[in-house]
């Protein structure tokens, strides 16, 4: 910037101002009362002045050399009452001509009294960007009889140049302040995201995990939601089928009492179609819709709470889900844009495991219906295999237990032990009942029940059953059919089903037999007999049936099932 002054000094003092702006670190009001003390120590005539700064919003003084700053700070300027527009520079008789004339008189009277009588006063106004002038004023006391020289009041317009220009660094620093906070912010916001984010993805392999059962799946989920919207205290889960509502999961809730009760669904969600929405005091909702003694349990069974957000993961055309998180009732916190944000994110993420946990779940009562029924098509070939089938089952899970396998591994057995016998079905039925010893081509044929029950067993869902239909007649010596396998080239679903076959079929009694008791059973296959069944069981389910025995009877051979 180029300032015209006469003196040489003059100028190193202006220049000096300019690299003050780092000593004040930028406070507007140190530094606007340094370049007033400046600019009268250079303009001769003056001997008092004031910085003032006007905007849209307001008008107010930020230094003053010679008047009562203080009382100048209580002045209450309305924006719309100075008439200055635009840059310039003017000589007046006194400030008052700042101020237009529909200005409350009580306003002028209180400032003449605030700034004095003067004899002249230069006046300057400089605009900014944004509605902002920067007023700055300068005055020559009353009783003294001098004019602003042509000298001074350049020296004025050159300090009423650094005062706007400063003023226009501070806009452009606060700007910069604002922006660098925002980006901050914006910083550690997506930062946060993304630690969210990978805690999301890194348990998402659960949630496809179909061995976990759906209650307890829900559970999961409801847990990393929760863990993702950390301003959340509470949440809970529910079904939406038709008009109904079903609540199938919740975390600091006491929902036990209206676990899987349907509910109208219109007494928990706002008739508008959203797919996410917050609500305060959600409890008031629910007194005003629901009916008074529905309340009185739904009252006992959730928390107080100050705020919620509900959301849906549609299903399908039939089933929607619903997720209500809670802030607890007297909590500072708020939900965040950012937990807004992750529970549509989440929304998206978890509607496909849901789907498919869902559909999964569909399936799978149909494959075990359809199994049912398969078993019930063998007892109409082979009547004596009807609670031999069950007792087998029961038998089975015990056995599947014992030897810590899965809960899903344990589940599918004791589905599908009863359908060892299902190739059967493609056994003439005259051959299934003959009382009298096989021929070694009847047994043969009988023989390939095992393989026939791979073209009823297909896909993956039936492996289990499949793998138990074709090997229980594997020994763990080696020397059972189809394949001759041994040890642990048996499925252990085999294993475990082809020893609860034997023993069952030991203790019931068949149209060629009597049934055995128990000691007898345990003799022949331990010590085996005229049909050499030493040597076919795994060691360590054999242990387990002679340790347990006496739990074993009581368990699979009680009245109702003989």
């Amino acid at each position: 910037m180029e300032v015209v002054h006469e003196s040489a000094s003059s100028t190193q003092v202006i220049l000096d101002l300019l690299l003050e702006l780092d000593w004040y670190d930028w406070d507007p009001e140190l530094y606007y009362h340094r370049l007033l003390e400046v600019a009268l120590s250079l303009i001769p005539e003056a001997t008092q002045g004031t910085v003032s700064i006007r905007n849209p919003e307001r008008w107010y003084f930020v230094a003053s050399i010679g008047h009562e700053l203080e009382q100048l700070l209580n002045l209450k300027l309305e924006s719309q009452w100075c008439n200055a527009q635009g840059s310039s520079v003017n000589e007046v008789n006194s400030f008052l001509e700042c101020l237009r004339t529909d200005t409350p008189e009580i306003v002028r009277k209180t400032t003449n009294d605030v700034l004095g009588k003067v004899e002249k006063a230069l006046i300057g106004t400089y605009s900014i960007d944004e509605g902002e002038q920067i007023i700055l004023a300068v005055d020559i006391p009353k009783g003294k009889r001098t004019v602003f020289s042509d000298s001074s009041k350049k020296t004025f317009e050159a300090f009423l140049k650094l005062a706007g220009k400063y003023q226009s660094l501070t806009q452009q620093k606060i700007a910069l302040q604002n922006i660098n906070e925002s980006l901050i912010y914006s910083y550690e916001e997506i930062s946060a995201l993304q630690e969210k984010i990978r805690q999301l993805l890194s348990i998402s392999q659960q949630f496809g995990d179909s061995s976990v059962r759906l209650p307890v799946f829900f559970n999961q989920l409801l847990l990393v939601l929760l863990r993702l919207v950390d301003q959340a205290d509470y949440g809970s889960i529910a079904f939406i089928k038709g008009d109904n509502l079903t609540f199938i999961s919740s975390f600091g809730h006491h929902i036990q009492a209206i676990l899987s009760k349907k509910m109208k669904k219109q007494w928990f969600l706002l008739e508008e179609e959203k797919h996410i929405i917050e609500l305060p005091n959600i409890h008031a909702l629910w007194r005003a819709k629901m009916p008074e003694q529905i309340y009185k349990i739904i009252k006992k069974s959730f928390q107080p709470v100050k705020s919620t957000i509900l959301f849906t993961i549609p299903v399908d055309e039939k089933i929607t889900i619903l997720f209500m998180l809670d802030i607890a009732e007297g909590k500072p916190t708020n939900f965040t844009p950012l937990a807004r944000r992750m529970c549509l994110s989440f929304a998206e993420l978890a509607r496909g495991f849901v789907r498919i946990r869902i559909h999964t779940e569909i399936m799978k009562r149909a494959y075990y219906n359809f199994s049912s029924k398969l078993a019930k098509i063998v007892e109409q070939y082979d009547p004596e295999t009807g609670q031999h089938n069950t007792r087998v089952s029961i038998l089975s899970g015990y056995f599947a237990r014992k030897m810590n396998l899965p809960r899903k591994k344990i589940e599918e057995i004791i589905s599908f032990a009863g359908l060892h016998d299902v190739g059967k079905i493609f056994i003439d039925p005259l051959l299934l009942k003959k009382t009298g010893k096989l021929s070694a081509e009847e047994f043969e044929l009988i023989k390939k029940h095992t393989v026939y029950s791979s073209q009823l067993l297909e896909g993956p869902f039936f492996e289990v059953a499949r793998n138990i239909a074709m090997y229980h007649h594997e020994r763990w010596d080696g020397k059972g059919y189809p394949f001759g396998l041994k040890e642990h080239q048996i499925p252990i679903e085999a294993q475990i089903t082809a020893l609860a076959d034997v023993y069952d079929a030991l203790r019931s009694t068949r149209i060629y037999k009597e049934a055995y008791d128990r000691e007898t059973a345990l003799n022949i296959i331990f010590k085996g007999d005229d049909r050499n069944l030493a040597g076919q069981f795994n060691p360590e389910l054999l242990e387990i049936l002679k340790n347990n025995i006496d739990e074993i009877e009581q368990l699979v051979y009680r009245p109702e099932l003989l």
